[in-house]
């Protein structure tokens, strides 16, 4: 039997419940709208004309999904900071959205200095810490997570608090428009995601399961486009923190004009790589047809190839098919490797050296 199928050994390896913070992920979203609702924007915030999002890591990723899903539709640039300082342009002009799940983030904390600093609008997302006290200090709208429906505590594993709570807050300044439906749409397709790759379905009817067996002991190249960029870099991260799995993200149409030349050498790369397609039909048809022959000239190169294809009906719904999907592929795969999901003991030395809290 598959160690993917032996629910006393997953258990056993999964000591911080990593798992239940995956089944919970439509239940983080839920949570966190019905949380925002409460949250006064007064009318100034919508006299801006530039966004600001900051937050490092899986607190950085409601950005990188805003970006995706809404980008050719916002009427003003979007900027993501993921680093220390805000640039010189930011005004009383400019939204800045600051997104720590501890609220000790030394990069973030600096931003948010900074914003008051600049007498710009901004607001923050955290559990807590320093960004709360100056949220609190400065009255500027904040959303605490509450974070029951991630019983890890791990930052990374609240994403469906941090995508949801950022999207909830941009909304109520009018630049993007989410409504209870999408929240519903959402919640639905994940739910379908649980119900047909959850610890308890079998290896063989198990898509997850499957993927991360062919994932196993090889680098990933993901290659996304489109609305579906976010929610491969929310894939990618969860794959280098759960699974300590190494991981690329490389996008269409910009791979195709440098990337497949790099295919050839070094030799090893038949056996070490393997390529993970990240599939839409709402994808333009050109962009269609660029991930058909991209995949023609990977296996040409003799190096494998994965196909996944989402099935929801619109491009946000289908983001949170995938972050759903891809937090089962990156669990199991930790499993493959006999490892336990949740310490992150090279970020954490990193942090201690550095001199920086864990943010736990």
């Amino acid at each position: 039997m598959t160690i993917l199928d032996n629910l006393p050994q997953i258990k056993k390896l999964d000591q911080q419940n990593v798992y239940g913070s995956i089944e919970n992920l439509a239940k983080q979203c839920s949570h966190a709208w019905e949380d925002c609702k409460n949250i006064k924007v007064s009318d100034d915030y919508q006299n801006i004309n530039k966004i600001v999002m900051t937050g490092m890591g899986g607190s950085g990723l409601g950005a990188r999904v805003i970006e995706s899903v809404f980008g050719l539709e916002l009427k003003m640039p979007l900027i993501r900071i993921n680093d220390y300082d805000l640039p010189d342009w930011v005004d009383n002009k400019t939204l800045v959205i600051c997104s720590s799940y501890s609220g000790t983030t030394e990069e973030i904390v600096s931003t948010a200095k900074q914003a008051e600093a600049k007498k710009t609008k901004w607001m923050t997302i955290c559990a807590g810490g320093k960004l709360l006290e100056m949220a609190q200090k400065n009255k500027v709208p904040a959303y605490k997570i509450d974070p029951i429906y991630n019983p890890s505590n791990q930052p990374r594993m609240a994403i469906g608090y941090s995508i949801i709570g950022q999207l909830a807050l941009v909304s109520k300044t009018g630049i993007i428009n989410i409504s209870q439906q999408d929240i519903d749409n959402i919640t639905l397709i994940m739910q379908q995601v649980i119900e047909e790759n959850n610890i308890k379905i079998p290896f063989e009817q198990n898509p997850a399961k499957k993927m991360a067996k062919t994932i196993f002991q090889k680098q990933v190249i993901i290659v996304p486009a489109r609305h579906l960029k976010g929610a491969v870099h929310t894939f990618k991260n969860q794959m280098n923190e759960n699974a300590k799995n190494l991981s690329h993200r490389h996008d269409i149409p910009e791979l195709n004009h440098h990337l497949m030349e790099g295919l050839k050498f070094p030799k090893n790369n038949k056996q070490d790589l393997v390529f993970l397609f990240i599939n839409s039909s709402l994808y333009p048809k050109r962009i269609q047809q660029r991930f058909k022959i991209t995949d023609d000239v990977v296996k040409k190169n003799k190096i494998k190839t994965l196909s996944w294809k989402a099935t929801a009906k619109d491009k946000l719904s289908q983001t949170f098919q995938f972050i759903q999907f891809g937090a089962f592929v990156n669990f199991y795969l930790a499993m493959l490797y006999s490892i336990n999901p949740a310490p992150v003991p090279w970020v954490d030395y990193f942090k201690i050296k550095l001199g920086q809290p864990l943010g736990k």
